[in-house]
């Protein structure tokens, strides 16, 4: 029996690398664009100036920072470690923001897979405790030891603010 053709393939755990964002323009225009789809709504951004931002964090090792999950070298997602993400809330900070998974690898664990790797750079770093906003995904996160903190308009959304205080 023949694979279905609509049938989602399955990311290859053994292949599957979390790696800091590399200098690669094509990858940081394919990540600048997936953000830009997801959250231009949010943010005010251009997909440019997201291009931009992504640049001066590649390979970073401090806050900001951009982790990409890479199969056979290729990026199916990304998270970053921001100073800021909230423009409403300037006293919290740093930020796990833009965790993103290409719809043909979702489901299959990356983006948690992320969101630990943020973690664990964050805690490298010394971050006590670390905020998200998401107008979506709040069971996701609170799956993974996100706390609840705020629910409130933003830039038009109705959004979950979490925390996420680090050992």
């Amino acid at each position: 029996m023949s694979p279905r053709s609509d049938a989602v393939p399955r990311t290859d755990p053994a292949a599957l690398q979390i790696v800091p964002l590399p200098d690669d323009p094509a990858v940081i225009e394919t990540i600048a664009a997936w953000h830009q789809a997801a959250w231009g709504h949010l943010t005010g951004r251009s997909r440019e100036e997201r291009a931009r931002e992504l640049a001066r964090q590649c390979g970073s090792e401090a806050i900001p920072l951009t982790l990409m999950a890479a199969s056979a070298g290729r990026p199916v997602g990304a998270a970053s470690l921001l100073t800021h993400d909230m423009d409403t809330h300037p006293e919290w900070s740093p930020w796990l923001a833009s965790v993103y998974v290409a719809p043909t690898h979702r489901r299959q664990g990356i983006g948690e897979q992320l969101c630990r790797a943020i973690v664990a750079e964050a805690k490298r770093l010394g971050v006590p405790r670390l905020f998200l906003f998401t107008p979506d995904k709040a069971a996701f996160y609170a799956r993974q030891g996100w706390r609840e903190i705020a629910r409130e308009p933003y830039r038009g959304e109705d959004v979950t603010v979490m925390e996420r205080v680090l050992p």
